[in-house]
């Protein structure tokens, strides 16, 4: 049975008990700082689990796309060494929210598996909780499923946490037995209750966890209501439905492993055959967080995708292929992942960009890392120990990997300090961790406007067709130090999707300012006022929106759209929307690309957004399922997860995308658009910022006010003041190096006398001399070369409020060395320096300690004669 009937067969029989099948959430965590990655079908459960939300539905069934590669739940390092650990997997998963419970979730699933499937009951074994009976007697007396077959585990096996805090409870473990053949030897077969998670012979394949409490920082506390979330293995539960040990060998990996075998010439068969399976594992999930919103970097996720990409490019090296051959892979992974998850595919190119480039990255920095390795293993090694820190340093800032540099350690009889190395590991790992956690909205708070949602049902918003309706007060009260209110309906947009939420006024009596809009949970409106005196709750007011503000916001929003389509047009299918922010004054763009663009670029991008705007494209906006949508060939925000409905806005031929935004009914209401900047924003993610309509003229009107004025200066007007400024500018250079000679001639000539005295150290001339300051000291020092044949100088001087120091000898000392003599010198007054034996230069931070230099010179020079 292929993995895609599975997935159907799984989906369909929940639906048939009343369950609603929910999309899979993104890989990155929504608004969940306790998280790296998505690593269970639960996490976009956990507010409904917690209380703070009430679902449509209290039954639910999933498809989740899960990463384990960071935090908590951390399979990296036994990928390509067990048959079943994979850093990207799919779970299958049921949900009840305080509906059903243990004896619904365990009939449920052995029906599944017995009945569905068709698995021999024989086959598999249970594990429950060392306290929970319940759920023991439940497999026994409903199910039938022989006490001996039953086996009671501790808090380490079944009870189950989604991170460091959040829901949790007891769980009970489906095993199937592959068989005696996978069994190990060295265990007692009798004693099943102690191998049964061996990894072995018996697998788990399901996981019902009985969701019972809630862990938070100030402790354990019981859940408002019993829940069910489970989680079942697709890889696992292919494997043993296609009869293979290795889930590796399975339809969800094989064509992948086929297209390594063509590209490198080698049999998926012996030593090999782990370099082909962390290959296969490291592709999905390099692949899937890309098309998520994950871009490699030296931080949070992307630090762990970037250790994802570089692992794989390792093996692909083990298997003998030069080339780059990652980007090659990620059409196979869509051909197994594509149907599920329709919206990663639509960004498929963005992915094999990125792939492309992360290797041809990483491949100049195992060059540099083999360098640094060789140095530091002559520094770096104590008896046959290398260095930890210094393996850890490698691996940090060279991506150079952990395992090739032990195999690099073992050719030269070496070993590694694990702990120092561990000790290294943690370091970075508590500093990822901060860079992820993002700053979520307070839990209090949220569970306050989740609240107001479910007392009064979602905010109906008016605002698409108008700037000012009516609408009955639901809520009239303050968050910290702001005042908010609630209405049943509003115009008032609610900042998300980058548009800044909207401003205005309510009448009502006096008339009370709408200073903010935001959407703090989904579908709810809520205004934020300067005071909420005279409100009364159940009273109806007129709502007003600033239509000035609202008119420029529309214009700068439409226009992002039309920016995205110009982007892609002039750049690639590979750019995707990374965030935006659109008010009235401006708007900001951010996209993926993986470098600076061109003047020719923008201006190609300015140019085809002012066609689109000139083109007078219809705006249409039309609500259609999700399916429908992206049929259409509309564009979804990067990372976003949408509803089984959704807004589309079509813009004539020129763009089509997702969006809840407010927006021009026709793109000539834009009339001009400006690129004002264009910079990068972070790895692989660039930003443009740009004006619209009012804005953009202004600007444009401001910077012909400024050419005026510069015309004006250089006396030229038109094409030719350009080319003025470039040679204005050009004899500026020429008249400053001028400048510069002179007075160096001029000091030099000056200084000539700071040389008349000197003392002897031995047959030495030894001179100790202040120069003027910010003089250049090397040219002043040629006047002492002239005037001595066998000497040393030590000057000095204040060089932009530092000390400088320099020492020069003639030709007449070959057994001296300046730059020993500086290094050692300054050393003594806290500064440093360095250069060749005959002159060197340095400085200290401390002018003060110029007059020191004297006698500690004279001390080192007295030392080396």
């Amino acid at each position: 049975m292929k993995t895609s009937e599975i997935r159907k067969r799984f989906a369909d029989f929940f639906i048939s008990y009343k369950h609603e099948k929910i999309s899979s959430s993104s890989l990155v965590p929504e608004d969940d700082p306790t998280l790296l990655f998505a690593n269970a079908g639960m996490n976009q459960f956990k507010d409904i689990f917690t209380g703070k939300s009430n679902p449509k539905n209290r039954r639910a069934t999933t498809i989740q796309k899960v990463v384990r590669a960071g935090g908590k739940h951390n399979d990296l390092e036994n990928v390509g060494f067990t048959a079943r650990h994979h850093t990207f997997f799919e779970m299958l998963g049921n949900f009840s929210f305080g509906d059903y419970f243990k004896s619904e979730a365990i009939d449920f699933a052995w029906k599944f598996l017995t009945q569905e499937l068709k698995i021999p009951k024989e086959k598999l074994y249970i594990t429950v909780h060392d306290s929970d009976d319940e759920a023991r007697d439940i497999w026994h007396k409903e199910q039938g499923v022989p006490l001996e077959r039953i086996f009671k585990k501790g808090d380490k096996d079944n009870f189950w946490e989604m991170g460091e805090y959040g829901p949790c409870g007891p769980c009970s473990e489906i095993f199937y037995d592959h068989g005696e053949a996978h069994s190990d030897k060295s265990l007692n077969p009798s004693k099943i209750n102690d191998i049964l998670d061996d990894e072995l012979r018996y697998v788990e394949i399901w996981n019902l966890v009985f969701m019972q409490y809630e862990k938070s920082p100030e402790g354990t506390n019981p859940l408002p209501k019993p829940s069910i979330d489970t989680g079942a293995g697709l890889e696992r539960i292919a494997a043993l439905m296609q009869g293979v040990y290795w889930n590796y060998d399975t339809d969800a990996f094989i064509p992948i492993i086929k297209k390594l075998e063509d590209l490198s010439g080698e049999k998926y068969e012996g030593e090999k055959c782990g370099n082909f399976r962390v290959i296969a594992d490291h592709i999905r999930s390099a692949t899937m967080l890309i098309t998520d919103g994950v871009i490699p970097s030296n931080e949070g996720r992307g630090y762990v995708l970037r250790r994802i990409i570089r692992r794989a490019v390792r093996h692909i090296r083990e298997l003998g292929i030069k080339e780059r051959a990652l980007h090659k892979l990620v059409p196979v992974v869509f051909e197994i992942l594509g149907e599920e998850y329709p919206q990663n595919k639509a960004n498929q190119s963005l992915a094999e960009k990125y792939l492309e480039q992360e290797e041809a990255k990483f491949l100049e920095t195992l060059e540099t890392g083999m360098k640094f390795l060789g140095e530091a293993i002559k520094k770096e090694v104590q008896g046959t120990v290398f260095s930890g820190k210094a393996a850890f340093k490698l691996y940090d800032t060279y991506g150079f990997p952990k395992d090739l540099t032990e195999v690099i350690l073992q050719e030269r009889n070496l070993t590694l300090n694990e702990e120092e190395f561990n000790a290294s590991m943690n370091e970075q790992r508590e500093r990822s961790k901060k860079s992820w956690k993002g700053a979520a909205l307070d839990d209090s708070h949220k569970k306050m406007f989740f609240e107001i949602k479910e007392a009064n049902g979602p905010t109906h918003f008016t605002g698409y067709t108008e700037t000012e309706s009516t609408g009955k007060l639901l809520v009239a009260d303050k968050v910290g130090d702001n005042f908010f209110v609630v209405f049943d309906q509003t115009p008032f947009y609610g900042e998300s999707g980058g548009q800044v939420g909207d401003r205005g006024f309510i009448n009502g009596g006096a008339q009370i300012v709408v200073n903010d809009t935001q959407k703090p949970v989904e579908n709810l409106h809520v205004l934020f006022v300067d005071s909420i005196d005279g409100l009364k709750v159940g009273e109806t007011y007129t709502q007003v929106v600033d239509k000035h503000i609202r008119e420029l916001t529309k214009r700068n929003h439409s226009a992002t759209h039309l920016l995205q389509s110009a982007l892609i047009e002039v750049l690639g299918d590979h750019v995707k929307q990374a965030g935006s922010n659109v008010s009235e004054d401006k708007l900001r763009f951010d996209f993926t690309h993986d470098k600076a663009l061109s003047k020719d670029e923008l201006a190609k991008v300015e140019t085809i957004v002012n066609r689109f705007v000139n083109e007078s494209h219809l705006v249409d906006p039309k609500v259609m399922s999700k399916e429908q949508a992206l049929n259409s060939g509309a564009i979804a925000m990067f990372g976003e997860k949408y509803g089984d409905e959704v807004r589309v806005v079509k813009m004539g031929s020129a763009s089509t995308e997702f969006c809840g935004g407010t927006h021009v009914g026709n793109t000539n209401e834009i009339q001009l658009f400006k690129v004002i900047m264009e910079t990068s924003l972070s790895s692989g993610v660039r930003r443009i910022e740009a004006l619209t309509s009012n804005g953009a003229i202004d600007y444009l009107f401001q910077r012909d006010a400024q050419l005026a004025e510069v015309e004006a200066v250089v006396n030229t007007k038109g094409d030719k003041v350009v080319e003025n400024l470039k040679q204005l500018q050009k004899n500026n250079k020429a008249l400053s190096k001028e400048v510069k000679v002179l007075e160096d001639k001029i000091q030099t000539s000056q200084s000539k006398s700071l040389f008349d005295s000197s003392e002897k150290i031995g047959d030495i001339d030894f001179v100790f001399a202040e120069g003027p300051e910010n003089s250049n000291l090397r040219s002043i020092s040629d006047n002492f070369v002239g005037q001595y044949e066998k000497g040393i100088l030590v000057l000095y001087a204040k060089l932009k409020g530092k000390l400088g120091v320099l020492v020069r000898r003639t030709k007449g000392i070959d057994n001296l060395s300046c730059g020993e003599i500086l290094k050692e010198t300054l050393s003594q007054v806290g500064g440093r320096g360095g250069g060749k034996p005959d002159l060197a230069q340095g400085s200290a931070e401390d002018y003060s300690k110029g007059k020191e230099l004297k006698d500690i010179a004279i001390n080192v020079i007295k030392g080396k004669l």
